[in-house]
Parts: C-alpha cells; sequence; structure tokens
C-alpha cells in the first residue's frame, strides 16, 4: 500500500470526538463537497487498529476519519499544531478495494499522543520525522514519507 500527495482543497466539515462512543465523526460541510469526491464505486476503509480512513475506491482518495477509538488521550504530550500543507492523498494497493472491506495499513508500532492544551491527537508511527503533512479534510492531516503513511494528526471537536 503505497501513500501519494498533490495539492488541492481539503474537505470541509468537522471533526468530533464522541467521549461517550470513544469514537470519532467526521460530518462534512455540504453534502455537494462530498459528493464530488465520491465516484460510483462507493467506498471502503483503511485501517489503524480502530480508527478508520475512509477511501473513495473509484479515484482511491482519502477522505476522511472515523471510528471507534478508545484511546485517543494515550500518551499526554506537548504537541502543538502540525505544520502541514493543504492537499490531497491518494492510495495505490496490490490489492483491489471493494465496498465495505477494509485494509490494514502496514505498520507495527503506532503510538498515540494527545495534547490537552492545544487539543491535537498524534498517532504516528516510531521514526516518523520526515513526513509531508497533508491536510486532507478539516481536523485531519496525514503524514506521508516516501509512500508510507507514518502519522494521522486530528484536531477534534470533543463532545460527549
Amino acid at each position: 500500500m503505497k501513500f501519494s500527495f498533490q495539492d488541492g482543497s481539503p474537505l470541509e466539515g468537522v471533526l468530533t470526538y464522541d467521549e461517550s462512543e470513544y469514537g470519532f465523526s467526521f460530518s462534512a460541510q455540504s453534502r455537494e463537497s462530498l459528493s464530488a469526491r465520491l465516484g460510483s464505486e462507493g467506498v471502503t476503509s483503511v485501517l489503524i487498529g480502530t480508527l478508520q480512513l475512509e477511501v473513495d475506491i473509484e479515484s482511491q482518495e482519502v477522505l476522511f476519519a472515523w471510528g471507534y477509538f478508545p484511546n485517543v488521550r494515550g500518551e499526554v504530550a506537548e504537541l502543538g499544531a502540525p505544520n502541514f500543507t493543504p492537499g490531497r492523498v491518494f492510495i495505490s494497493s496490490r490489492h483491489s478495494f471493494q465496498p465495505g472491506v477494509s485494509l490494514e495499513i502496514p505498520g507495527k508500532g503506532w503510538r498515540v499522543s494527545y495534547d490537552p492544551s492545544s487539543g491535537w491527537v498524534a498517532i504516528r508511527l516510531k521514526g516518523a520525522v520526515d513526513a509531508k503533512l497533508v491536510q486532507i479534510a478539516s481536523g485531519i492531516v496525514l503524514g506521508v514519507d516516501s509512500g508510507d503513511l507514518v502519522s494521522v494528526w486530528l484536531d477534534p471537536v470533543f463532545a460527549g
């Protein structure tokens, strides 16, 4: 599974973490903006544990993050906001994507950090320091290094 990025506009919306349900959800600002990114083949997800990155099957674009994620406050750390550029991230895989059939993102040793002062949650592989950080949607930044996804940065609204 390889990740690539290009210039573009992030999907506008709101990333929420519901503390009573231990999960992330993303609500697009408008149905039209989300529909414009969806092809006719449906969607699937790629996974880091239980965190899901929604992928349009036709374009293979990563759209947003969502899913059950109880360890959101894993390790408390001073993170601050990452230095990112707006854009779009795409996946290529030797496995074909099918609606509703999720694939695990390669990588061992993902660690979760949470900064209570900034609200950012970082899910990173050890050694993920030279990644290109791309904001794909409001509150969602992906770190790509040499074709590998090495980090996911989330800035949710906490609710519940």
